[in-house]
């Protein structure tokens, strides 16, 4: 099964029923949303950084007025939230390449491409891969490195930090220091050989311009 992007957004923007927080909050559950189980599965630590906020009580507030107005059911899994969407959900029921529709639980991936596929595993939404992949000229080891330098960075916000580091990676190779190899880990299947290490405070520094 497929999400259809475009006519959940346009009911959304359409239903007077919802603040802009509520509806922001469903679409984020809409992002999320795995269509072969059924529900989407987000941590509070992950609805909290796209909401923007520090405080849990704002998510749980947003979650629970959805539950109450009937637009999602919220299912505890050992000690994980499940999120189900009881209202707009427009699925599309692909078929096979034999003609016949695929068979309970398997996963369909028409809508998803293999660049979006290797971008997502690293923790992106399918909006974010969209994103990165277009910044990115469609080149997934480019986004690899953005990745990495912003886990290394300790980043709050990796998708903007990514994102970020895209847009500067010229000007990041050229002031790199490499340093010690020692301490060297792959994080990534992309990553499997030992690559220069970095003085990563220096280069900071460089970028922004505190370095004389």
């Amino acid at each position: 099964m497929t999400k259809d992007y475009l006519k959940f957004r346009n009911s959304i923007k359409k239903d007077e029923n919802l603040s802009l927080e509520e509806g922001y909050m469903l679409e984020l559950i809409f992002d999320y949303y795995n269509t072969s189980c059924g529900y989407a599965y987000p941590s509070y630590e992950t609805l909290m950084s796209d909401l923007k906020t520090k405080r849990k009580a704002k998510v749980s507030k947003l979650l629970k007025s959805l539950v109450k107005k009937g637009y999602i059911s919220i299912t505890k899994v050992g000690k994980k939230n499940t999120y189900k969407l009881l209202k707009y959900l427009s699925l599309n029921n692909p078929v096979d390449s034999n003609g016949k529709p695929p068979i309970d639980g398997q996963i369909h991936y028409t809508d998803i491409t293999d660049e979006e596929k290797e971008v997502i595993e690293l923790g992106f939404t399918q909006k974010q891969a969209k994103s990165l992949l277009q910044v990115a000229k469609d080149k997934v080891d480019k986004i690899v490195k953005a990745f990495n330098y912003a886990k290394e960075k300790g980043a709050d916000n990796i998708y903007s930090y990514t994102l970020w580091a895209i847009n500067n990676i010229s000007k990041i190779k050229n002031i790199l220091k490499p340093v010690d190899n020692e301490n060297w880990n792959p994080k990534t299947k992309f990553d499997n050989f030992e690559p220069r290490q970095y003085n990563w405070d220096s280069l900071e520094e460089r970028l922004l311009g505190w370095d004389a």
